[in-house]
């Protein structure tokens, strides 16, 4: 396999576990805002994180899915819920947003 394979492997992958870290944090507000989960935005998840890991193992392997999915995943999810409102990341630390209650469908 060649490097330019890899690295688009590896590109293709990034794109996968950053839709997926998304993904995952959209899901989680919407739970917390509507009290209820966004199983639609869960099979998205999965399904990218499946793109996503499928195309590590094949570029740089197994141990690659958890070295690299770990941290894009993480980073994805972690700028996303700060662009949604979620939570801050501040220089002085993170400063957590929570709707007073969840919104009771009846």
């Amino acid at each position: 396999m060649t490097t330019g394979l890899r690295f688009i492997l590896l590109v293709f992958a990034l794109v996968g576990f950053s839709g997926t870290g998304a993904s995952l944090a959209i899901a989680r507000q919407r739970q917390l805002a509507d009290g209820e989960r966004d199983l639609g935005m869960v099979g998205v998840a999965a399904m990218l994180f499946v793109f996503g890991a499928l195309c590590t193992a094949v570029g740089a392997g197994p141990s690659g899915v958890l070295a690299f999915g770990g941290v894009v995943l993480w980073a994805a999810y972690v700028i996303t819920a700060d662009r949604i409102g979620m939570f801050r990341v501040t220089a002085a630390g993170v400063e957590e947003h929570t709707p007073a209650e969840p919104r009771q469908t009846t």
